[in-house]
C-alpha cells in the first residue's frame, strides 16, 4: 500500500519536531481523553472578584498534562480569563462522550472535542451540539512503532494499542487505514496505557505500534533509536471547540469572553519565539515529562502553535472545506448519515471579529 504519511525515527523526529515532521498532520489530540478517569475540577481562576467574575466551566478530555491543554493552562496562569470576566474551572472529563453529556446537562460551557466525535453527535445522534471554533487544524494523535513495521501496511493481522477501544483515537485510525485502502477490520485494537514505557509492548513485538499524544511521541523517539513516528491522515482528527445550543442561549456572553481570552493567548503564544517565559510560567504550577525536558517542551510549543494556525493565517476560524472534507469521509465511511449541511452545526458568532 501507498503510505502517504510521514514516517520518522529518533534523530529527524527530535531535530524537526515542530517543523516539517508535524506539518504532514491533520488535527486531533484526542487521545488520552478516551482513558482520564472520571470528572474532577482541576484548576480554578480565581474567586469571584466581588461579583464581577462569571462562574466558567471548560470541559477537557485530555489531562492536564499535555500540551494540548497548553492555552487554558497557561490563561489560567496568566490571568487571561480574570481579565475577560471570567471565574474559570479547568474540568477533566472521562471522553468525548461524557464532554457532551455534561454540557446537554448545563454542567459546564465549553469542551474541547474531536471533531469525529462532534459530527457523531450532531449528525448520527441528533444531539443539539454547536461547533463554535476550531482548535487545532492538524490531527494531533501519533502512532509509536519500530522500524520492523513503521507502515500501515505492515500492521494488518497485528495489534495497535489505542487507548480506548472504540474511542476517538481508535476512531481515528480506522478513518486513517481506510483512507490508505487498508481495510480497518485487518488491524486489531488492544487497550494499553499512554506513558512511553509502553513502547516496551511493540519493541517485543506485542504490539505493532500504538497511539500517543504529539509530545509523548517526541519522548519515546529521543528515548529509543528504533522508535519511528507515523501521522495520521484523516481530516476527521482534527480538534474542535464543542458547545451546545442551549449554552449559547444561556451563556453568549461567558462563551464570547472565553473565546476573547482564547485568542489572546494563543496569539501571545504564536508570537514567543524561544516560548522560554511560557515553559517558566507552566513550571510554576505543573509537572510532567514534555514539560520538564526542555528540548521536547520547546518542540512541542512549536508543534501547537503550528497546529493552532489555519491556512488564512487566523485561529479558531473553522476551515469549512475541511470540515466538509472530514464530513464526507464519515459519510463514505457509514459512520454517519448523508445529506446533511456542515454549516447547520457551525456558528461563529462568538469568536473576536
Amino acid at each position: 500500500m501507498l503510505n502517504d504519511s510521514p514516517v520518522f525515527s529518533r534523530r529527524s523526529f527530535v531535530t524537526r519536531a515542530g517543523g516539517t515532521i508535524l506539518l504532514g498532520a491533520l488535527g486531533a489530540s484526542a487521545l488520552a481523553a478516551c482513558a482520564t478517569d472520571a470528572p474532577a475540577p482541576a484548576g480554578s481562576a480565581g474567586a469571584k472578584g466581588g461579583g464581577a467574575l462569571a462562574p466558567f466551566t471548560f470541559l477537557s478530555f485530555l489531562p492536564l498534562t499535555s500540551f494540548s491543554v497548553v492555552p487554558e493552562m497557561y490563561g489560567d496562569l496568566t490571568g487571561a480569563f480574570k481579565k475577560n470576566h471570567l471565574d474559570m474551572t479547568l474540568q477533566t472529563v472521562k471522553g468525548s462522550a461524557q464532554a457532551t453529556q455534561l454540557l446537554l446537562a448545563d454542567k459546564g460551557q465549553v469542551a474541547r472535542n474531536g471533531l469525529i466525535d462532534a459530527l457523531i453527535a450532531a449528525f448520527e445522534q441528533n444531539q443539539p451540539v454547536v461547533i463554535p471554533a476550531v482548535d487545532t487544524y492538524r490531527v494531533g494523535i501519533r502512532i509509536v512503532t519500530t522500524d520492523k513495521s513503521p507502515n500501515p501496511s505492515d500492521w494488518v493481522g497485528k495489534t495497535i494499542g489505542v487507548p480506548s477501544v472504540n474511542g476517538t483515537s481508535d476512531k481515528t485510525l480506522s478513518m486513517s487505514l481506510r483512507k490508505m485502502n487498508i481495510d480497518p477490520a485487518s488491524v486489531k485494537r488492544q487497550l494499553v496505557g499512554l506513558s512511553p514505557g509502553t513502547f516496551n509492548l511493540v519493541q517485543n513485538g506485542t504490539l505493532a505500534g500504538y497511539m500517543v499524544s504529539p509530545d509523548t511521541a517526541q519522548i519515546v523517539a529521543k528515548q529509543n533509536a528504533d522508535a519511528r513516528i507515523f501521522v495520521p491522515t484523516s481530516d476527521t482528527g482534527i480538534n474542535i471547540y464543542m458547545t451546545t445550543k442551549s449554552q449559547m442561549d444561556k451563556h453568549s456572553d461567558e462563551l464570547k469572553d472565553y473565546f476573547l481570552a482564547i485568542q489572546e493567548v494563543k496569539k501571545g503564544l504564536i508570537a514567543e519565539k524561544n516560548f522560554d517565559d511560557a515553559i517558566k510560567t507552566l513550571k510554576t504550577k505543573y509537572t510532567f515529562a514534555s514539560l520538564d525536558d526542555e528540548e521536547i517542551a520547546k518542540a512541542s510549543f512549536k508543534e501547537r502553535v503550528e497546529a493552532w494556525t489555519g491556512k488564512d493565517g487566523r485561529t479558531g476560524w473553522p476551515d469549512m472545506a475541511q470540515l466538509e472534507g472530514a464530513y464526507k469521509e464519515l459519510v463514505d465511511a457509514k459512520i454517519v448519515p448523508g445529506g446533511k449541511k456542515i454549516e447547520s452545526i457551525v456558528d461563529t458568532s462568538l469568536l473576536p471579529k
